[in-house]
Formats: C-alpha cells, structure tokens, sequence
C-alpha cells in the first residue's frame, strides 16, 4: 500500500478498534441473544468509525476463524468467561492483530501500534502509578498511551493519547529540562505539578504548582502559573483561567462535577467505560451535580436515574443509553 493509499484510509480510534473486536467476540460466544444483535448494530451504526471498524473486521474475518488463531490466544478470546482479565487481554491482542497487522488490513498501522504498544499505557476503566528514573511521579488516567525518552540533555515524554499528572523531581546537578510533547505542542515543566490530557484538536494543560511553558507547534507560547489552565492548539493557545481541584478527583476514582451538562458528563464517564454509552439529546442540556465513582460506571448511571427525569436503557454490558424518563403506565 502506498503513502497515498494510506492517507485515503479511514482512522480508527484504538478503543473503536477495542469495541468492535468486544462485539465481533460477544457475537461469536454462546448464548448470542437477539437482542446482543440489535445492540452491536446500533453500535455500528451510532458513528461512521463504529461502522468503518466493523468492516475492517468483516474484511479479515478468514484470520479471525478459531482454527486460524494461536491456540490460546482463541481459547481466551473465545472461551474465557465475559468479564475475565484474560478476556480482556485476549481482544485487545486480537485487535493488534488486525488493526495494527500487515498487508490490507493495516490501516494508520504507526498510529495505533504506537498507541497499543507504548511504552505505558492503561486500558479502559483502568489507573496506573509509575515512578520515573528521576523520581519523578506520574499517573495514568484511563485509556492512557505514553513513551517515556530520557537523554544526557533532557528528560522528554510524549503524550500519545488519554491523560497524566505529573509531580516532577528535581534532576540533581544535571538540570536536564522535562518536557511533554502532545499532538499539538510541547510543555516543559519549570518544578511543578500538573496535568495534560490529550483531546481531540487539542491539549489541555492544567498546573497545581509551579509553573509550565506552553509551546504551540506553529507559533507563539505562554508560561502558566500555580492555579491556571488552558488548551494548546498547533498555532496558540487560549486564555488562561483559573483551575478546578475536582479536576484532578480521577485520581481517587471519582468524577466530581457541579452543573455539568448531561451530556457533557455522559462523555465523561464513557471514558471509562467499555462499548457504547448514549445520551440522547432530548436531556442533554440537563445539569448533573455530584460525585461518581469511576469504577462502577453502572453505579454512576443508576444515580442519574434517581435524581434526573431519565431513565438508563441497557440492552448488553456494552451498551447503555441514557433517555427521558418514560411517562408512568
């Protein structure tokens, strides 16, 4: 395939490609019910990615026949119980496998191999603590890709998708800089506590203490100070505003939000949650408040119900939607 070839292809986000390798599995398992069916096709068909990911998976379907597979790697993917850690691991190997393969099913191979096979990286729901060379402390929100590079002459990481906060050490007498390159900048921490999520068009860079020098791909930068936040974009950045603590409440587990938007909130708690998650846009604008736990999405969702006019429709584990509340009778 050439470069142009490539370019023409669509991109498939990795938890896409995680979610429809979770469907194509639950379709090949026992029991398979109709409506198991009727959820994956609202699935494929809720955003053209769904449906561009499922092809690609129809596409190879011959190499995803057991008897094609690695013994354990079918006999995990397909006769673990749901739910099973080695499951989990198994779906995410098959989805390397395709969507990070050779030949015609490759598509933007080096974007999501890099992402699949970063140097740390968290899966769906999951937080991970890492301590660098240096001493410097770094978490891992959910869904989370970074490469770690540390040289004679700086100390680099590179964001490749999700979120991290970040607690630097001091580097002795060397004083090598500490930088984190995202899609759309780079910022280099001057001792100091901080965040940087990597969204989609753009980076958002929070600091706790200390101070970090923003700098845009094409153009001019700014230094943020204790308490302040902003979004970096390729040719600026916008202006500062003060920070939020409950921002930072996903290290604890928990969503904190106060007068959020439903569907803003919805957004949120997908991030860590498996499959399909919905709001429909007749309650969109209704406002959430409260804390949520993180690592019990159902949970969280079950608490909207009892406080909001809506009503949480689950058709599988990986699909839910949030609606208005049915009338009574």
């Amino acid at each position: 395939m050439n470069a142009a070839a490539e370019d023409a292809t669509p991109r498939i986000p990795p938890h896409v490609a995680e979610a429809a390798m979770e469907w194509w599995v639950e379709l090949q398992s026992d029991p398979v019910t109709d409506d198991m069916r009727a959820a994956c096709l609202r699935w494929r068909g809720a955003r053209p990615e769904h449906e561009q990911a499922w092809q690609i998976i129809a596409a190879g379907h011959s190499r995803l026949h057991a008897s094609a597979l690695p013994p354990a790697l079918a006999h995990a993917a397909l006769g673990a119980p749901r739910g099973k850690p080695a499951r989990r691991r198994a779906i995410k190997a098959l989805a390397v496998l395709v969507f990070a393969g050779g030949g015609a099913w490759g598509i933007h191979r080096r974007d999501i191999a890099s992402q699949w096979f970063a140097d740390y990286r968290t899966g769906t729901g999951e937080r991970r603590d890492i301590v660098l060379a240096d001493g410097t402390r770094v978490t891992l929100d959910t869904d989370t890709a970074l490469d770690i590079r540390f040289g004679e002459h700086e100390r680099r990481l590179h964001l490749r998708s999700g979120r991290i906060h970040i607690d630097t050490a001091p580097d002795g007498d060397s004083r090598r800089p500490f930088f984190v390159d995202t899609a759309q900048g780079r910022a280099q921490a001057l001792g100091t506590r901080f965040t940087v999520r990597q969204d989609d068009g753009a980076s958002h860079i929070a600091v706790y203490e200390g101070s970090v020098a923003l700098i845009p791909r094409h153009g001019g930068g700014l230094t943020l100070g204790p308490s302040e936040q902003t979004r970096l974009h390729p040719h600026g950045t916008d202006a500062p505003r003060p920070t939020d603590d409950r921002d930072t409440a996903w290290r604890q587990g928990m969503l904190i939000v106060s007068a959020m938007r439903l569907d803003d909130f919805i957004a949120e708690l997908g991030r860590y949650r498996s499959g399909w998650l919905h709001c429909d846009p007749q309650v969109a604008a209704l406002r959430v408040s409260g804390s949520f736990p993180l690592a019990d999405t159902d949970r969280a969702l079950d608490a909207l119900a009892n406080t909001l006019p809506v009503d949480i429709v689950r058709r599988t584990r990986y699909w839910a939607a949030v609606r208005p509340r049915a009338a009574p009778g």
